[in-house]
């Protein structure tokens, strides 16, 4: 009956549109003891023109019997089928030609529960008492839905669904919709779902197993439960919590009420993603969803808030509204990023998550984006296999910041309107970023494509050159536009944008004082009212997706604004941010930067010393590269310098009732005062660290990775075994991490082999966390030699682990062992793997991802090359 292509199309191509289903009505049975499923489906088809055949997706799936009805009342039975395994099509034949009209396919298929994270698959967890258990879920996103059911598989083909699950007695089951009914038959338990609406393939979902929930409703009724495995539910009420307020916040946001009667929320302990948005049934990693008032940190609590939110308004943006193809993702993503912040910024001030953002999200994004092996945020998909490579930095964090730039642009409230007239007019329907475009110029009277289109259609984005002269009561500003690329290297392409320009004085502080669009590539602008003695700063806020290249005399003008904080807080992280870009791409030298840090000692901010400290580490990265250990000694002594005050007065103890930001502040301090080598932080770390395992004292969850690190570094084989034994006696995700990521952070290689073997070759680490093993090995220059010989030796390993280059964790792997090495010896090193027989299927499906690997690395030989010479002279001239 089954027959397999004896050869495929090397070209993709989208599938034919000669059907298209309107309702999947799909009963299951999942096995946890020989980990398979049965299913039987009907799909109630669409005829659009004469066929002789129906072609859609299916991959590891076994037909056991194909058939098809049609209105009239005839039936087809043991159709012929073909697979098509590369593209993971199906192609059915048909005895006769079908005409337009309405037909009903039945399959019959079985497949196996796998445990890749993808398709229908298990997870493992362990009771109280020690005994292994599966539980089964599903991750069909974004072309793993025909791993779980024969489908169309492309997210045009929006049908309805009813979904029956026949499970075991004990276990829950959970789908998209409410339970209509539940039955017994056969020694099972037969639970029927509500129809779902119209929706795509990748976010239908299911989850079978052992849970418990907290729940809660809105006020609109809609029913809210988080599901956690036994002996964890109380750790959902944060997330559930969360829940409650977003949905009713977005339900008046979005002025368009939450289309279903319920939402589950469950925590899965193997997840490959962080989260995934199925509609009314959304699926996290635990350490997503889950927050202990006691163990979580700051910035757990922060990230469990923002991830909870941002998979719900997907269930605005991507559920009810989907883009056409996989071009535009960034309309789910990178909306659903920006709702996230707004939302949480909005009701849960006290966690200052848009002082997190110009960190997390809008430097994260640049830092890519300048590569030239960047990509647009609109890029063209020609192989769905090419889609998971998307779900990065430009899909997200680029697209949240051009978002928060343009609402910043527009007024929250124009924003707000442009959003409500697209969701409106496209709700159970597909758009294109055209379509958004075109909803906020309705609503702002301007055009926005042309103002936008720059930004997602173009790679990398635009530096605002300025200098100035004074002209009475007025200041002129001179602004030149180009791109700019990480290495310093001239636009070639000579790319323009519209670039929305803040500015601020100091009368004028806190926001701008003057704005501009900047469309050509020079043009000068007069401010009026700017006496001669006052700063000005661009891009007020830190709100645009640019970096600013300041003249040298506007640059020292600003420095008295930042040692005296007048500047705020993002305007500060900003300075510094760009400052070190622009270090990085050659345009300025690395003791400009120096200097910068050296009048820090009275910042006390916690967002502006995450862009300096990470100014240090690539410093100190390079540096011990440089062949000169006295050189890195003598780093290590100015940083010391630099940071000490400040460890000093923060100490290791937290005040009652202090600041998340001061917290999180102390961490980041002594951890850097760790990495330098200073004896006082390294004791002060493991006495609170040997006090924890003998007495059972608790860590202040915000120390807590800094004094796992700061042991895994100096506490020898002692340390990693005490860290080992921490890590098996917890069950709780974050403690776990931390455990994993210090693990890796001895400068000895045979801690290096006894860690990897542990959490890799004997898989005492779940796939999913083995991400956070390769990043802690990397903080060392023996780890990242170690992790990189390591990452070839065992390749085919590393890929079997998680399903292949496609998934999500294999390139977390990659880049771990790539980018922090430094010299053209590394490039080529790498250049040549990736060209090997080993490594060649893992550069075809990564092939950006790879050559932006090279890319940094090239990028951090040159900064050693430049640098070296001139930070070893500096030091020298101020006493180090």
């Amino acid at each position: 009956m089954a027959a397999e292509s004896a050869s495929s199309s090397l070209k993709f191509s989208k599938l034919p549109e000669i059907a298209k289903p309107r309702h999947y009505d799909i009963t299951l049975w999942p096995d946890l003891v020989n980990f398979t499923f049965k299913g039987i489906e009907k799909i109630d088809l669409q005829i659009l023109k004469p066929t002789n055949y129906l072609m859609f997706h299916s991959n590891a799936i076994d037909f056991k019997e194909a058939s098809l009805k049609t209105a009239d009342g005839s039936e087809y039975t043991k159709l012929t089928v073909e697979f098509d395994a590369h593209w993971t099509t199906v192609t059915v034949h048909l005895p006769v030609e079908l005409q337009s009209g309405d037909v009903t396919l039945h399959i019959e298929y079985s497949a196996i529960l796998n445990d890749k994270m993808h398709g229908f698959y298990r997870s493992t967890y362990k009771t109280a008492e020690g005994e292994e258990r599966f539980l089964a879920c599903t991750q069909l996103a974004s072309t793993y839905a025909r791993m779980a059911f024969p489908c169309w598989d492309e997210p045009t083909y929006k049908a309805t669904y009813d979904i029956t699950l026949c499970v075991d007695e004990k276990l829950t089951a959970l789908s998209n919709m409410n339970v209509l009914s539940e039955t017994h038959e056969n020694g099972l338990k037969v639970v029927k779902f509500a129809t779902t609406p119209v929706m795509s393939t990748y976010i239908v979902a299911w989850v079978v197993g052992e849970f418990e929930y907290v729940e809660t409703k809105t006020k609109m009724g809609v029913e809210i439960r988080v599901h956690s495995l036994p002996g964890k539910k109380e750790q959902g009420q944060f997330a559930l919590d969360i829940s409650k307020r977003a949905v009713e916040w977005y339900d008046q946001w979005f002025d368009i009420a939450y289309p279903l009667p319920k939402c589950d929320l469950v925590a899965i302990p193997d997840f490959c993603f962080n989260a995934m948005e199925n509609w009314g049934l959304i699926t996290y990693r635990e350490i997503a969803l889950l927050v202990d008032t006691a163990t979580s940190s700051t910035k757990q609590k922060s990230r469990v808030a923002l991830t909870v939110s941002h998979e719900l308004a997907h269930m605005w943006f991507g559920n009810l509204v989907t883009m056409k193809w996989w071009t535009d993702l960034w309309l789910n993503e990178g909306f659903a990023s920006f709702m996230e912040y707004l939302f949480v910024g909005t009701v849960c001030p006290e966690l200052n998550t848009w002082l997190s953002f110009v960190n997390d999200e809008l430097a994260s994004a640049l830092n890519l984006d300048a590569l030239k092996n960047s990509h647009p945020i609109e890029v063209e998909i020609n192989n769905p296999n090419e889609v998971d490579e998307l779900y990065d930095r430009i899909t997200y964090q680029k697209g949240n910041s051009i978002n928060r730039m343009l609402c910043s642009y527009l007024s929250e409230e124009t924003f707000r309107t442009g959003l409500r007239i697209y969701l409106k007019k496209f709700q159970y329907g597909n758009a294109i970023t055209a379509d958004l475009w075109s909803a906020l110029g309705t609503a702002s009277g301007q055009d926005i494509n042309a103002l936008m289109s720059p930004w997602t259609k173009q790679m990398g984005f635009p530096v605002v050159s300025v200098s100035q002269r004074q002209d009475g009561t007025k200041r002129v500003l001179k602004l030149t536009q180009g791109r700019f690329i990480a290495d310093g290297s001239e636009d070639a392409d000579k790319l323009l944008w519209q670039v929305p320009v803040g500015i601020s004085t100091t009368t004028h502080p806190v926001d701008s004082k003057f704005k501009v669009l900047l469309k050509e590539r020079q043009t000068e602008i007069v401010l009026d009212g700017v006496a001669p003695d006052e700063w000005v700063k661009l891009n007020a806020g830190t709100t645009g997706y640019y970096r600013v290249e300041y003249s040298e005399e506007m640059f020292k003008s600003l420095l008295p604004a930042f040692k005296s904080k007048t500047l705020p807080i993002v305007d500060r992280f900003g300075l510094a941010n760009d400052l070190f870009a622009l270090v990085l791409a050659g345009r300025v030298p690395a003791v400009q930067f120096l200097s910068l840090l050296s009048v820090c000692s009275e910042e006390d901010a916690y967002t502006v010393w995450t862009s300096l400290d990470e100014g240090v580490g690539a410093l100190a990265n390079i540096l011990s590269r440089a062949g000169d250990d006295k050189l890195i000694q003598r780093f290590n002594a100015f940083v010391r310098n630099a940071y000490s005050p400040l460890a000093v007065k923060l100490g290791w103890e937290p005040a009652k009732n202090e600041d998340s930001q001061t917290s999180m502040l102390r961490a980041l301090i002594q951890a850097r005062m760790g990495k330098t080598g200073d004896g006082t932080t390294i004791d002060a770390a493991r006495r609170k660290f040997d006090d924890h395992v003998k007495n059972h004292t608790e860590l202040s969850p915000d120390l807590r990775l800094t004094i796992f690190s700061i042991v895994g570094h100096n506490g020898g084989m002692e340390g990693y075994e005490q860290l080992i034994k921490i890590y098996e006696a917890t069950t709780f995700g974050e403690v776990q991490r931390h455990c994993l990521f210090a693990l890796g952070q001895s400068s000895d290689d045979k801690i290096h082999r006894a860690a990897f073997e542990y959490g890799f070759e004997q898989s005492k680490v779940r796939a999913q966390d083995l991400p956070f093993l390769f990043a802690g090995a990397v903080a060392t220059r023996q780890g990242q030699d170690f992790v990189w010989t390591y990452f070839k030796d065992h390749i085919h390993a590393v890929l079997d682990k998680f399903g292949g280059a496609n998934s999500n964790l294999f390139p977390q792997v990659l880049k771990a062992s790539c980018s922090s090495r430094v010299t053209d010896d590394d490039a080529k090193d790498m250049e040549a793997f990736f060209q090997s027989e080993a490594a060649k299927d893992c550069a075809k499906t990564l092939g950006r991802t790879v050559r932006q690997m090279i890319e940094t690395v090239k990028m951090n030989s040159q900064l050693l090359k430049r640098s070296a010479d001139p930070i070893s002279q500096w030091l020298k001239t101020n006493g180090f």
